[in-house]
């Protein structure tokens, strides 16, 4: 029997990339000030870094976009890094969805800390990402592409199991902030193709301009 109840549709080890970011448990306040960190999905990690302005003061924490398959592993997980950051008097921020497990908001709010409006990463990244998903249109980003052969791992899924589970999508919008914005790559034809030939979905492509996404940040960061 094929698994098709779990979509990991829009609604991740921890990475180190410049000096905006940290790994989980390392404290680097060099200043008596307390320190700005936001917890944020790895799916975010070009245009974050793209969008926070130069100088910017907070610290990043990279949780794994593949743990969107397991809510209840994304859960416990999302709470280590709060609590530990928070055991630090760190001034936690989180960049997920907050529909992304169904305990987030709760767990935002038990540390105090801040969360966006928005369901998931598309609509954190969209303004009008519900008239775009009208019409049976699955919406991506180039991080769902880059990271979903990690969450098909995760799944257990197989060529089988995406089509089935990606087939009831007429297209797929994939939105590439990389066509407009300095300092993001965008997909190659050949990393769109690829994922063609794995769902059998046809792609429309279309430029993702960041000021909705820089907006949001605006909101969380303060």
């Amino acid at each position: 029997m094929r698994k098709t109840g779990k979509d990991p549709s829009p609604p991740n080890s921890f990475a180190a990339s410049g000096n905006r970011t940290t790994e989980l448990g390392n404290s680097s306040s060099e200043t008596g000030k307390k320190r700005k960190v936001l917890i944020a999905c790895k799916i975010f990690a070009q245009e974050l870094e793209a969008a926070l302005p130069p100088g910017s003061d907070v610290e990043i924490i990279w949780l794994e976009a593949a743990l969107h398959t397991d809510p209840v592993k994304l859960k416990d997980v999302l709470e280590t890094a709060i609590s530990e950051q928070s055991a630090q008097e760190a001034d936690v921020r989180i960049l997920f969805g907050n529909g992304c497990h169904p305990d987030i908001c709760g767990q935002a709010s038990r540390c105090g800390a801040t969360l966006p409006a928005a369901k998931n990463c598309i609509e954190i990244f969209c303004e009008k990402a519900d008239e775009l998903q009208a019409d049976h249109t699955m919406i991506m980003t180039p991080g769902w592409i880059r990271f979903w052969q990690s969450m098909m791992k995760s799944l257990g899924w197989d060529e089988v199991d995406i089509r089935t589970n990606l087939g009831r999508y007429d297209k797929i919008l994939l939105l590439d902030p990389g066509l407009v914005n300095p300092g993001i790559d965008p997909l190659t034809e050949e990393e769109i193709f690829s994922f063609f030939e794995l769902t059998q979905v046809p792609i429309d492509l279309q430029p993702l301009d960041l000021s909705h996404f820089k907006k949001v940040l605006a909101q969380i960061l303060g």
